[in-house]
């Protein structure tokens, strides 16, 4: 190979590049002698620095796929393949997909990579190179701010189609590389969320990003931390938390939860949550769910409930948007999970094998470490995965969906189970469904408790019947809420839904009265034709 090395490298990995490619390359690259060199990936390794690199990317190749992140890793690099590889080259400075591959985007993208190498754009580095970087760079200075990046994508008028938001992805990650300190260290911690690492305080502390909260011409919102300082590798954790807080305390107030700012009678709510969480005013109970067909309790629900020293019993609807306001919501979740799992501890001792179900909001599960929490959690407790049920509503899951979603696939594939609330109430939850990683849904009481008045050819009869035909055919288990008499029990179970809950049933109980029910394990109803105990 010659030592004299060109300044471009087309390289194939797989297969050669293709002509039309690289004649696309040579026209780019014409106003400057020598400037392109074209040939195989393996010919070239190691490639030397100082040098731009083309590279399409291989199929299916697991050896090939190394080498080729092994080259981002080591020399400014575009790639060119389809959307559902990117993820394998987290450190590449420029992609371009191969579906929408045009001469206009590859001269956009070689202006970009030559942008990397004149410093122009600081490199993002994935999230696990990014803290061996900050590791080397805190041993040699421990006089560093870091700083937290989030961003809220919009949907497009068009539509919120992949091509859309991978666009919309790479522009705000443009403007984020171009924009930082010069002496920045970038990395990517997941989709809509940056750190960044820096001595430049003041510019961390300028409004040095635009966040166009209030241009709906551009598909994001940019919310930034403060900075903070960072001494040691030792303390990252903890800045990083700082900053999730702070922007998540942010996010709320731009989003339908938090809105607005707190009047004087919800702030003296939000300090007398503060004194009941140090006091113990808050206790759990439980409504039993039960399997529509044996009428045997398979689950129980826990619901969160405050006795107030004054005011008495404050039901949840009272509180929890304040909770959440004030960013206690975790602190309230945790102490309910794990309360929880301790009730399915005693059930289990008794002999008792049933599924414990908790509700998660939304500033819970944008926790980018939640997952890790929950996981930790139930093995510090020896509770089995699948014993644990997570409820979410769709707007949970939803308003930050990158951290959130990325959460609840990670809990769904140790054996959670993931339930999508108050179904139905959602403007696309039906277009969602297929998406989203759940194992079951939860129609809402205001589809079931009107079944007992409807006459069979009735709309909401037909809804509902849709529903649960759906979520069959998409292997989801169903549980209806809100049974409250006989005609509705026997409606809801002909139309084929997986478990019940409702007062018909039973109303939340004490974690002692639930453990005497579960230990009876008798049937719901009593048929009173003959006597004999029976769901129907």
């Amino acid at each position: 190979m010659d030592t004299e090395q060109p300044m471009l490298l087309a390289l194939g990995t797989d297969s050669p590049m293709p002509d039309f490619l690289t004649d696309w390359l040579s026209q780019e690259t014409a106003h400057q002698k020598n400037a392109l060199r074209v040939g195989m990936l393996d010919a070239f390794i190691p490639v030397p620095e100082g040098h731009m690199v083309v590279i399409t990317v291989p199929h299916g190749d697991p050896e090939q796929r190394d080498r080729v992140q092994e080259v981002t890793l080591q020399v400014p690099t575009l790639l060119i393949g389809f959307s559902d590889e990117r993820a394998f080259y987290p450190d590449a400075c420029v992609w371009i997909d191969a579906d929408h591959l045009t001469p206009h985007a590859l001269k956009h993208g070689l202006t970009e990579l030559r942008a990397c190498v004149a410093g122009q754009l600081r490199p993002l580095l994935a999230r696990q190179n990014w803290m061996l970087q900050c590791r080397s760079l805190l041993e040699r200075n421990s006089d560093l701010m870091l700083q937290l990046v989030s961003c809220r994508w919009r949907p497009a008028a068009s539509g919120d189609s992949a091509e859309i938001r991978f666009d919309t992805q790479q522009s705000f990650e443009h403007q984020l590389r171009a924009s930082a300190p010069t002496d920045s260290l970038i990395g990517k911690l997941l989709d809509d969320q940056f750190v960044i690492v820096s001595q430049n305080k003041k510019h961390l502390s300028e409004k040095w990003l635009r966040s166009h909260d209030d241009d709906t011409s551009f598909l994001w919102t940019a919310f930034l931390s403060t900075p903070v300082p960072l001494h040691s590798y030792d303390d990252l954790g903890e800045a990083l938390q700082h900053c999730v807080r702070e922007i998540e305390r942010s996010r709320m107030m731009c989003s339908r939860i938090g809105g607005r700012s707190l009047t004087a009678d919800e702030s003296i709510v939000v300090k007398d949550l503060i004194r009941a969480l140090r006091n113990k005013e808050f206790y759990l109970e439980f409504q039993p769910q039960f399997d529509s067909h044996t009428a045997t309790i398979v689950g129980a629900e826990a619901l969160l409930r405050w006795l107030h020293p004054e005011l008495g019993m404050v039901p949840p609807t009272a509180f929890i948007r304040d909770a959440e306001m004030a960013g206690l919501i975790r602190t309230l979740g945790s102490w309910a999970l794990r309360e929880t799992l301790n009730v399915w501890k005693m059930l289990n001792d008794r002999g008792i094998n049933i599924r414990m179900a908790v509700n998660v909001s939304f500033p819970e599960v944008a926790d980018p470490d939640y997952a890790d929490k929950v996981l930790d959690l139930l093995d510090e407790t020896g509770v089995p995965a699948a014993s644990l049920e997570l409820e979410l509503t769709e707007t949970a899951m939803m308003l930050d969906a990158s951290v959130s979603l990325n959460n609840l696939n990670r809990l769904k594939l140790a054996g959670v189970r993931i339930v999508l609330d108050d179904f139905g109430t959602g403007f696309s939850s039906l277009s969602h469904l297929s998406d989203l990683p759940i194992t079951g849904i939860k129609l809402d009481r205001a589809f079931v408790t009107p079944l007992s008045h409807d006459d069979e050819n009735s709309a909401q009869r037909h809804i509902v019947a849709t529903m649960l035909d759906l979520s069959k055919r998409l292997k989801l288990e169903t549980t209806a809420e809100g049974i409250e008499d006989q005609s509705c029990l026997e409606v809801i179970h002909s139309l084929g839904c997986d478990r019940v809950q409702g007062y018909f049933y039973a109303q939340p109980m004490s974690v002692d009265k639930l453990i005497e029910r579960a230990c009876v394990q008798e049937s719901v109803l009593v048929d009173y034709a003959s006597g004999q105990q029976s769901l129907f």
